[in-house]
């Protein structure tokens, strides 16, 4: 093998994981998600790290044709669902007051009558950090139960499949969602310890 190859291959092997491309999804480039909550577009398995769909959905001047945007993803075995960001929300009308709809479901289908068989819901819109960037932490609005009835559920999500739908009925929205993953921590070798010095103890007590 050439040197230059070799060089070029180490230096490859050198790089840090985090500069590894994550999924990305964009309505312009991949084409449109669905708008079918018993056929949503499958993802697939979301990439360790930050995953990025952007797109646009809802209804020009309130008259149009609704676009619903529906997309179903698993997060692998070994990984949490720890975060949804929304990293840029901007309304046709040029509008700040747009609430939209959004929802999540277990399973590859979303029943978009019947919110009490939803994991949560909830509506979002606009939402800035201290230096004007629209960041809304739609994951806590998420976790902290459902809007509208539904299962509820708490914490970062295990891994698993899930379905996930959002709406915009009186304005045409663009959008960009973050959806985080993280592997899910393995203990420590002192707690890993600890552990089994607590479970000796007890099983000692139980056989006096």
């Amino acid at each position: 093998m050439p040197v230059s190859r070799i060089l070029a291959l180490l230096a490859a092997l050198a790089l840090p994981l985090g500069s590894v491309q994550a999924l990305t999804w964009d309505e312009t480039i991949n084409g449109e998600l669905s708008g079918d909550g018993n056929a949503p577009t499958l993802i697939g398995t979301l990439d360790a790290g930050v995953n990025l769909f952007s797109g646009t959905m809802g209804s020009l001047g309130g008259t149009g044709p609704l676009d619903a945007d529906v997309w179903n993803f698993t997060i692998a075995a070994g990984y949490y669902l720890t975060g949804i960001n929304l990293v840029d929300y901007s309304a046709q009308s040029g509008s700040l007051t747009n609430e939209s709809f959004m929802a999540i479901a277990n399973g590859g289908t979303i029943d978009f009558n019947d919110p009490l068989g939803h994991l949560s819901n909830s509506l979002w819109g606009y939402g800035q950090d201290g230096f004007g960037n629209t960041y809304v932490d739609l994951f806590n609005l998420l976790d902290v139960g459902p809007m509208f009835a539904g299962i509820g559920f708490d914490g970062p999500l295990p891994s698993g499949n899930y379905t996930f739908w959002i709406q915009e009925g009186s304005d045409q929205v663009s959008y960009g969602i973050e959806f985080v993953t993280a592997p899910v921590p393995v203990p420590e070798p002192g707690s890993l310890l600890l552990l089994g010095v607590a479970g000796l103890w007890s099983l000692r007590r139980r056989r006096r």
